[in-house]
């Protein structure tokens, strides 16, 4: 599996730059083009799975990132992923950001949506390994919220910086099992302010609806608020404290006898702080906690450490978690795992 999904990245490579040479004789700008890589080695003490007590060593997903300025309106950006299903298409999208009236500016593709703060970003840019356990609870989708859609964003005249923005969704993300598509929805307003002269505040609210079932056409409604600050101690070390609220109103069965729905309200919160020092360095603590999908009235915690250190710059980044996962009304898990994030190209595995 490894040699097959090394080869079909060399394979891509070859093929993009045999593109994109053809494409630089016929006078089109190259894109910027960039591999980002990442070696995982994982232990946890959950006696319930396979692999329990059993450390691993994987070869994390790959991420093959191209974007240009396709004039000085319009940009494209393509993010392919290989994993073990092999190639895939992340996201594929064209962003209109010039040009239009006052300021308006539209998305169009497939792409990962702008529900709080850590959904829209992909998971080599955040400071710990993986997502909290919140995320994958509460929104829709297999691995992040992401569909195709488009997207109208807009600035509004206000005092501080504030811009919504609206989504019309294709809907797969909240029925991945299900070949049909109904349409849905996403709504974000997100604030930003200055604390004092240095300290910035960014406040946001969310909002999303699509068909969780299109048979019998019941719904999954997901609300969100979140909160984003970094204190700065000196030009090399700063405070970033973090969190998100979610609350996931579903339709979860239809009655086949009456027709009478079944309604589930969950909710669920994380909330974490990071300091990076030394401009290399980074670590910190997040906590969450959530009611799973299968059983509304159970609470599930983790709370979690981490760290990380990159080599020189930020195209190569060490890090380390270790988390305590406790479900309710059963034995907690810990788990340790340890990440080598790697990247060639303009686009790092993290910035600082």
């Amino acid at each position: 599996m490894l040699r097959t999904r090394i080869v079909l990245i060399i394979a891509f490579a070859f093929l993009c730059n045999a593109v994109c040479s053809c494409a630089l004789h016929a006078g089109v700008v190259n894109p910027d083009i960039s591999v980002i890589g990442q070696i995982i080695y994982k232990y946890h003490d959950d006696r319930t799975v396979a692999d329990g007590r059993k450390p691993t060593l994987d070869l994390g997903e790959t991420e093959l990132v191209f974007d240009s300025y396709l004039n000085p309106y319009a940009k494209g950006t393509f993010v392919f992923s290989v994993g073990e299903e092999g190639l895939g298409t992340e996201e594929a999208y064209i962003d209109v950001i010039k040009g239009l009236p006052d300021g308006l500016a539209l998305r169009g593709g497939k792409y990962r949506l702008g529900f709080g703060k850590l959904n829209p970003v992909h998971p080599h840019a955040y400071p710990f390994i993986d997502a909290p356990r919140v995320m994958g609870a509460m929104l829709p989708g297999e691995d992040g919220f992401n569909d195709i859609g488009t997207r109208a964003s807009y600035f509004l005249p206000l005092p501080w910086a504030s811009d919504i923005s609206a989504d019309v969704i294709k809907g797969l993300a909240f029925h991945p099992d299900e070949k049909n598509a109904a349409a849905g929805w996403l709504a974000h307003w997100n604030n930003s302010l200055l604390l004092g002269e240095a300290t910035p505040l960014d406040v946001g609210v969310s909002a999303t609806r699509g068909t969780n079932n299109v048979q019998w056409g019941t719904k999954t409604a997901v609300y969100g608020a979140d909160i984003k600050t970094k204190i700065p101690f000196s030009s090399l070390t700063k405070l970033t404290l973090q969190g998100e609220y979610f609350y996931n109103n579903s339709t979860v069965a239809v009655d086949t006898n009456t027709g009478d729905p079944t309604h589930m309200g969950r909710q669920g919160f994380y909330a974490f702080a990071d300091l990076n020092f030394k401009q290399r360095w980074n670590a910190g603590l997040i906590y969450d906690q959530y009611n799973p999908p299968e059983n509304k009235d159970r609470t599930n915690r983790a709370i979690k450490c981490f760290a990380g250190y990159s080599l020189l710059e930020e195209t190569t980044l060490l890090r380390i978690t270790g988390e305590r996962f406790k479900p309710e009304n059963s034995p907690a898990v810990h788990t340790v795992m340890f990440q080598v994030l790697f990247s060639m190209g303009p686009h790092k595995a993290h910035q600082f």
